[in-house]
C-alpha cells in the first residue's frame, strides 16, 4: 500500500499453458488444478449438478481454503522475489505467477492485444539542473530566468521549446477546448506563501492548460515569495522519480519581477485577474524559451495483469466489475535485523492472494450460475511508486473505462490486530457499503465485522488503487485491515499473515462480487460522497 505505451507480449514459454502453469505453482496447488488442465473437468470438490445461485456460490467459496491462501503466499512473499519491487526480475516472476493461474482457470485474457499483460511506460527522471535554461522575450526587452534564483521548475522537457504566452486570469468559470492553447504556454497568477494550498492551486492550472494542449505552464508568483523557498524547491522537485510516461508540459513558477522587464503590461493583467475578471488573452510579441531536459536513470515497463471471466447476461456482460489489487512491493532496502527483503507478505501479497482465490471461485461455478455482468482480475503494479499502474490502467483502459461499474480493491487484507474486522473504507460513499452489509449479514459462519473506517483522520480511502478508479467516478469499496509495526519493514513476511483472514476475507469478496453483477440495478454514489470525491480529486489531495 503506498502512504501514492509500450506494449509488448509476455516473455516465457506460454505456448503450453498447462506445463508452465504447474512448473510455476506450489506443489500443493498442482492436483487440484491439474485435473482441470489436463482432463478439462471441473475443479474437485465442486458440484457439476444445476443448483440455486445461492447453493453454487456457497460451494464455490467454500473451495477458498487457508492452504491455497498459504500457498499464494508462500510464493508470493519468499526472498526468491526479493520484495517485488517495480521494476525487478521479482515482479516479472510475480506476474509470470499470476498469468499462468488465470490460464489455468480458464479465465480470458483483458491486456494488451489479446494478452494478460498491460505494460505501462516507467522511467526514473529529473531534472538537469546544469542544463536547464529559461528565457523570456518581450517589447521591452529580453531576460534570463535563472532556475533556483528568478523561478523553478516542476517537470521538464525531452526537447527545448519556443512558444508564445496566453495569459490566463482564473480556471474558475473559464471553458477551453482542447486544442485551445495548443504550441503556447499559458501563464497564470498564483498568490500565498508556499504549502499545500498553493500545490494544488498550481496542480490544478496545470491540469487545465494540459487539457487545452499547453506546451509549458508558466505560474506567476507574488513579489514576495520567499527566495530562499525558490532556491529549495529547485533543488528538490529536479530529484529523479518515477513517473509515468515522457512526462507532461512542465511547470514553471517564475517571480513576477522576472516578467516585468519583458513586457510592462503584467501589472494590468494581474490586477484584473485579481479583481475577479475571468478572461484569457494572447500576450501580443511575449514568448518564451525554454530548454529543461530530463536527467532519465531508468528506463522500463513493468506489467499489469489483467484477466476476465466474461458475464453471461447478453445485455450486462458489457458492464463490468474490476477487481484490483496491487503485486508490487517495495523490493530490498535498508536491513533490519539482518534482514534487507521487504517481502510484502501483507501489502501486498495478502491482496493478490485473495483476487487469486475470488478468480478461483467464480470460474468453477456451473455453467448459467456464473456473474452476469463481466468481472475483470486487475493485479497492477507500480502502487508503492504513486499508485501508477492503475493510474496507467484507467487512463489508457483494455475494457470500455465508461462500462466499468464497481471497482473493489484489495490492500493488506491479512492483518491479524483485529482477527475477526475487515475494514471496508468508503462504504458511506455508495450503495456498495449497504451491498457488502447485507451480504456479509448472510454469512454468519463468516464471523466477520465489515467495519466503516476506523482512522478517517488518515485519508485512507484516497490512498490505495481505488483512488484511480474514483478519479472517473466510478463507484468504490476499499477492503483493508489495517496498519501495523511491519508495515514497509522486513517483517511483512508469511508468518506475520493470517491465512485464516485473508481466507474468509476473499470468501466474503466472492458473495459480494456475485451480488454486485447479479444486481439488475448499477451500484451508486451517494450525492455526499461523490462531492467528497469530487473536490479530494480536484484538490490532489
Amino acid at each position: 500500500m503506498l502512504v501514492r505505451p509500450s506494449v509488448h507480449s509476455f516473455p516465457g514459454p506460454l505456448g503450453n499453458p498447462a506445463s508452465v502453469l504447474l512448473s510455476r505453482l506450489p506443489p500443493r496447488l498442482v492436483p487440484v488444478l491439474a485435473l482441470g488442465l489436463l482432463f478439462g473437468g471441473p475443479v474437485p470438490g465442486h458440484s457439476q449438478a444445476a443448483a440455486p445461485p445461492t447453493t453454487a456460490v456457497a460451494e464455490a467459496a467454500e473451495g477458498i481454503t487457508e492452504e491455497a491462501v498459504f500457498d499464494h503466499l508462500s510464493f508470493l512473499a519468499s526472498d526468491e522475489l526479493r520484495g517485488r519491487d517495480t521494476p525487478s526480475p521479482g515482479l516479472e516472476e510475480a506476474a509470470a505467477y499470476l498469468v499462468n493461474w488465470h490460464i489455468g482457470l480458464g479465465l480470458e485474457p483483458a491486456g494488451e492485444d489479446g494478452t494478460y499483460l498491460q505494460r505501462f511506460p516507467f522511467r526514473f527522471v529529473g531534472l538537469d539542473l546544469e542544463r536547464a535554461a529559461l528565457e523570456l522575450q518581450g517589447p521591452d526587452g529580453t531576460v534570463s530566468v535563472p532556475v533556483g534564483e528568478e523561478g523553478f521548475v516542476n517537470g521538464y522537457a525531452e526537447e527545448a521549446f519556443h512558444a508564445p504566452l496566453t495569459f490566463v486570469s482564473t480556471i474558475q468559470g473559464m471553458e477551453l477546448n482542447s486544442g485551445a492553447l495548443e504550441g503556447r504556454v499559458a501563464a497564470f497568477p498564483l498568490s500565498g506563501a508556499w504549502g499545500q494550498a498553493l500545490w494544488s492551486t498550481a496542480g490544478q492550472q496545470a491540469d487545465f492548460a494540459r487539457a487545452a494542449g499547453a506546451t509549458a505552464v508558466i505560474h506567476v508568483l507574488d513579489r514576495n515569495f520567499a527566495p530562499q523557498a525558490t532556491s529549495q524547491l529547485s533543488t528538490m522537485l529536479a530529484e529523479p522519480s518515477w513517473t509515468l510516461g515522457t512526462g507532461d508540459a512542465p511547470q514553471l513558477f517564475i517571480r513576477r519581477g522576472a516578467l516585468e522587464g519583458v513586457s510592462q503590461g503584467w501589472d494590468d493583467l494581474l490586477s484584473r485577474a485579481r479583481d475577479g475578471e475571468v478572461f484569457r488573452e494572447d500576450l501580443e510579441g511575449v514568448e518564451l524559451t525554454g530548454a529543461l531536459a530530463p536527467r532519465l536513470l531508468e528506463d522500463a515497463d513493468p506489467p499489469n495483469v489483467l484477466a476476465q471471466i466474461p458475464g453471461r447476461d447478453p445485455e450486462l456482460r458489457n458492464e463490468y466489475i474490476v477487481l484490483s489489487a496491487h503485486f508490487d512491493h517495495v523490493g530490498v532496502g535498508e536491513p533490519m535485523d539482518g534482514d534487507s527483503i521487504y517481502n510484502g507478505a501483507d501489502d501486498n501479497a495478502s491482496g493478490t492472494t485473495a483476487l487469486l482465490e475470488v478468480a478461483r471461485a467464480l470460474s468453477s461455478l456451473p455453467e448459467g450460475e456464473g456473474p452476469r455482468r463481466t468481472v475483470v482480475f486487475a493485479h497492477v503494479s507500480g502502487e508503492e511508486k504513486g499508485l501508477l499502474g492503475s493510474e496507467w490502467f484507467v487512463d489508457n483502459p483494455t475494457i470500455p473505462i465508461e462500462n466499468v461499474v464497481a471497482n473493489i480493491n484489495a490492500d493488506m487484507v491479512g492483518g491479524d490486530s483485529h482477527p475477526d474486522t475487515v475494514v471496508v473504507l468508503g462504504k458511506e460513499y455508495s450503495s456498495l457499503g449497504p451491498l457488502v452489509d447485507e451480504v456479509n449479514g448472510r454469512l454468519p459462519e463468516l464471523n466477520l465485522t465489515t467495519a466503516p473506517d476506523l482512522w478517517p483522520e488518515q485519508r485512507l480511502f484516497y490512498r490505495s488503487d481505488q483512488y484511480n478508479f474514483m478519479r472517473k467516478e466510478i463507484p468504490s469499496l476499499f477492503f483493508f485491515t489495517g496498519l501495523h509495526e511491519c508495515y514497509h519493514r522486513p517483517c511483512d513476511t508469511i508468518d506475520f499473515v493470517s491465512s485464516d483472514k485473508v481466507t474468509r476475507i476473499s470468501r466474503l469478496i466472492t458473495h459480494a462480487v456475485m451480488e454486485i453483477a447479479n444486481r439488475d440495478e448499477r451500484p451508486e454514489w451517494t450525492p455526499e460522497g461523490l462531492a467528497e470525491v469530487r473536490e479530494m480529486v480536484q484538490s490532489g489531495r
